[in-house]
């Protein structure tokens, strides 16, 4: 099993559009497929681009803001989409979600909105052998509630300088969520993805990154291949798209290095498969 408490709960986040992050979730989906693993998707972006990889837009609600919706009781279970594929599921985002991500971290630890997915994710691990979270770009309700639910995080980025801008900011609000709301959590590791080999600048950046984050920098590269747009824009998994394909070859070398950095995670917390809530007096990251 990947984590001692048998599921992995992933968060994908930097501040940074455009650097992966959806792509990132829906290549742990597709490797997953292919090795029957169950996975879970719960798209936390209001544009949704994950869940309109997988669902019709008439399937988009309710979706995720219930859970963030003070006057909505539901059961997790009945937001969960099957889609086309029989081991990916999916709790869609949509816009809808909008005035429920709040921006005021203050407001949202007084009235422990942070903790949202904690007893969702609580009642959904049994069900599947990952739960993965597609973050917005910013360190909003929303981002902090799928750390607080969490056991790892991935954090994309490309291997230039605007590319990498708010990983301090993400990596600063892991330890906070870390030392605050649940103890298990962990930085999983930084990846590189977009990455152009043709151009030298991004080679002499991503030997940068190495250096500077050691063992944190994933051995994994996501380079920017056309095979992996076809797949989206198909809405087939790579693994299924083109299953001996290059692009296939390296979503399976990712994965696997996913398993074996979860495989490293020493466990914490209560032991029991959700995070440790601590209440401390609020204090804010910089966001």
């Amino acid at each position: 099993m990947p984590t001692a408490c048998g599921t992995a709960v992933l968060t994908v986040l930097n501040l940074k559009g455009g650097v992966g992050k959806t792509h990132t979730s829906w290549l742990l989906a597709s490797v997953a497929q292919e090795r029957h693993q169950r996975v879970l998707l719960i798209d936390l972006d209001t544009q949704g681009n994950l869940s309109g990889s997988f669902l019709a837009q008439s399937d988009f609600r309710p979706g995720v803001e219930s859970f963030f919706d003070p006057g909505a009781e539901t059961d997790p279970q009945t937001l969960v989409r099957h889609t086309a594929h029989s081991h990916i599921d999916i709790i869609p985002g949509s816009a809808a979600l909008a005035p429920f991500d709040l921006s005021n971290q203050r407001q949202w630890e007084q009235a422990d909105l942070h903790l949202g997915l904690v007893d969702a994710v609580s009642q959904l691990r049994s069900s599947y052998d990952y739960i993965v979270f597609d973050c917005p770009p910013r360190l909003s309700l929303v981002s902090f509630a799928a750390l607080c639910a969490s056991d790892a995080v991935i954090i994309p980025m490309e291997a230039a300088d605007w590319g990498a801008q708010g990983i301090v900011q993400v990596t600063a609000a892991i330890e906070y969520v870390k030392s605050r709301f649940n103890g298990r959590l962990q930085l999983l590791g930084y990846l590189v993805s977009r990455f152009k080999r043709s151009r030298s600048y991004q080679k002499t950046y991503l030997q940068q990154l190495r250096t500077h984050f050691t063992d944190r920098a994933m051995d994994t590269v996501l380079p920017d291949l056309a095979q992996f747009e076809k797949s989206v824009t198909d809405r087939i998994p790579i693994t299924a798209h083109a299953p001996r394909s290059k692009a296939a070859g390296i979503a399976r070398d990712f994965f696997d290095e996913v398993e074996r950095r979860l495989a490293q995670i020493q466990p914490s917390g209560d032991g029991r498969g959700r995070p440790r809530v601590q209440q401390r007096p609020v204090a804010t990251v910089p966001v």
